[in-house]
This record gives structure tokens, sequence and C-alpha cells, in this order.
């Protein structure tokens, strides 16, 4: 046995050596072995993450014109009693004066916005200076 030498391979469990490549005829139809996308089933088919942006801007009210009322509110003296329309406990020498609105024009981005307000109702303490100014 001088001439024969002895080769001996190892045995790897479980097999763990890479498998031969598969060596596949050449395709005779180029059309052969394309990949065609073609409709579904009509199925949903479900998206695992969506997003979105919507951005909208709307420019403030800007007042344009004012109609109003200047009245002079008299303060009530609660001390002196008397009922709502009793005009006894009305104390003409504590007053303010203030603006009340009648009508005010608002430009906006969509278009001019006309608002108008109802008259308040009659009171003892309140007294019209000017009416229908325009400002």
């Amino acid at each position: 046995m001088a001439g024969f030498e002895v080769i001996v391979r190892p045995v790897i469990l479980p097999n763990i050596r890479p498998a031969l490549p598969r060596i596949l005829p050449p395709v005779p139809d180029p059309s052969q072995g394309l990949f065609v996308l073609n409709g579904g089933d009509g199925n949903f088919l479900g998206i695992s993450t969506t997003f979105s942006v919507s951005f909208s801007q709307q420019q403030p009210h800007k007042e344009a014109v004012r109609q109003y009322d200047t009245e002079r509110v008299y303060k009530k003296d609660e001390k002196k009693g008397g009922s709502a329309k009793d005009t006894s406990n009305v104390d003409k020498d504590t007053y303010v004066d203030v603006e009340r609105l009648r009508r005010v024009r608002l430009d906006t981005s969509d278009g001019p916005i006309k608002v108008v307000y109802n008259d308040p109702p009659e009171v003892d303490n309140v007294e019209t200076l000017q009416t229908n100014l325009v400002r």
C-alpha cells in the first residue's frame, strides 16, 4: 500500500454545506420567463402605514365699517331700593359713556360679512346721546 493514499473526508451532521446551484437550460422564446403584472381578484390590499398633510389658512376678520350709538349708562343705587321701573334709584352723578354697535361690516378672506345687532330693551338708567354714528 505504499502507492495509495487514504483520503478521509469527515461527515458533518446536519449538512451545512451549500447545495450546488441548479443549472437551467436557456429559454428558447425571449418572451418566456418575463414577469407579467395582471389585475387582481378585487381583494383589498392593506397598507401598514399612511401619512396625510392638510393645510388651511384663513385671514382674521378686519372691521371695515362700524355704525354705533353713544349712550350714557347711569349707576343704579341699590341702597334706595324700589322696583326695576322706578327711576328714583338711578344715580345721575355716576355714569359711563359707551358705544353700542348697531351694524358692523367685517372683511374676511371669503368676502365681506355684515352683522346687525338687535336693539336692547328699554331700561331707565340708559340715555342715548348720539345715534347712527359711522366710523
